[in-house]
């Protein structure tokens, strides 16, 4: 059997999903993942095609259609929602369409796995009559249902009608929702979170003091310095220790002072979470949902400093959980901090939600469960 995973391009759609694209080469299936040039050096022995464009050209194409700037996700703007919608939907769509139709052809997979904001891939196995599979790694939004009209509008503008989803991998679990999930249950299938990793093991400094250490971690892509120095700041202020990831785009030398807090600060450019988790004690992030369930798979609090897209409300829930403090003043990420480490009911709900995710099922158990539907309405 063969799976075509697909994925919007960007690094955070992509990450959460590719434990069930190992899982289904591990089980001795065929795996293509289809995504950017740029995203591949996160894929881990498993095959790839390139499919363009990458999020930057996606970016420039749609202010230049829509005149909005929709990097920030933020506004009460019509035209800026309508903007992010087409950006996902009909821009990538034009862009997109034709090339992922050439690689299902020529890869002719017996399925196409998409991750949930992946709006081309549906098209493409309706055009191509082939089963999909959406994965859902993040909470259901209030703007779903107008997305999912994006998509209605792509497939019309090219006379095809919308597809129904063979299943739903549900990564993101019911109890961290504050929308109402609309998956048939009959279609869904739980997955446990598992943090991202690589066979390659990578070189990460250690600390050499007793004090707690804290990851400051704002996604695979750091596009904005000064507050990563404000949450390292925060974390040295607070009496921890600092493990910081700069990402692919900036490198350990964006951090400010390291030298003279050599003692203190750890940075590598990248490493997968799952290297990383096992060394501290508590996470500074931005709500990127892998991010946020690889910690909480580990059992650890984390210090939420949303910016952008669902970060607000990934950060939201978790805190309405227990198991996480919002922090919207970077000015205040000391105290943050500190309420972080010293607050034993924040690391008691961090465990609690450790139990819960567990008991989800793993991934080769989702794969298998997905091979059995495959097969049963296979082409």
């Amino acid at each position: 059997m063969k799976a075509l995973f697909t994925t919007f391009p960007a690094y955070g759609h992509l990450l959460p999903m590719l434990p069930l694209a190992q899982a289904a080469a591990a089980a001795g299936d065929e795996v293509v993942i289809a995504a950017p040039k740029d995203l591949h050096q996160a894929v881990d022995g498993l095959t790839t095609r390139v499919l363009g464009p990458s999020l930057p050209d996606i970016l420039a194409e749609n202010d230049r259609r829509s005149g909005e700037d929709v990097l920030g996700y933020r506004s009460d703007s019509s035209r800026l929602l309508d903007a992010t919608v087409a950006m996902f939907t009909t821009t990538r769509a034009d862009m997109a369409f034709d090339e992922l139709c050439a690689i299902a052809t020529d890869e002719r997979p017996d399925v196409i796995v998409a991750e949930m904001w992946d709006y081309v891939a549906p098209l493409v196995a309706r055009r191509l009559g082939i089963p999909w599979v959406t994965f859902v790694h993040s909470p259901a939004t209030a703007i779903d249902a107008v997305l999912e009209g994006g998509m209605v509008k792509a497939l019309e503008q090219r006379e095809l009608t919308t597809p129904a989803p063979l299943a739903t991998v549900q990564l993101w679990p019911d109890w961290l929702e504050s929308e109402r999930n609309a998956a048939p249950e009959e279609a869904e299938l739980a997955i446990g979170a598992t943090p991202y990793t690589t066979s390659a093991v990578v070189d990460i400094p250690a600390f050499d003091g007793e004090r707690p250490v804290v990851l400051v971690t704002f996604g695979t892509v750091v596009d904005d310095v000064a507050l990563l120095n404000s949450a390292v700041r925060g974390v040295l202020d607070a009496g921890a220790d600092a493990l910081v990831t700069t990402g692919f785009a900036a490198g350990p030398e964006a951090i400010e002072g390291i030298e003279a807090d050599s003692d203190r600060v750890r940075a590598v450019p990248f490493a997968p979470i799952g290297q990383l988790l096992d060394r501290v004690q508590a996470v500074v992030a931005a709500g990127g949902s892998g991010t946020t369930l690889a910690a909480l798979s580990r059992g650890l609090p984390l210090a939420f400093v949303p910016r952008i897209a669902n970060q607000p409300q990934v950060a939201s829930v978790v805190a309405g959980f227990g198991a996480g403090v919002v922090c919207d003043d970077p000015a205040k990420l000391t105290t943050t901090v500190e309420q972080l480490l010293a607050e034993p009911g924040l690391r008691a709900q961090a465990r609690a939600a450790s139990d819960l995710l567990a008991r989800r099922p793993a991934p080769d158990a989702v794969w298998s469960a997905l091979r059995d539907r495959i097969g049963v309405s296979g082409r």
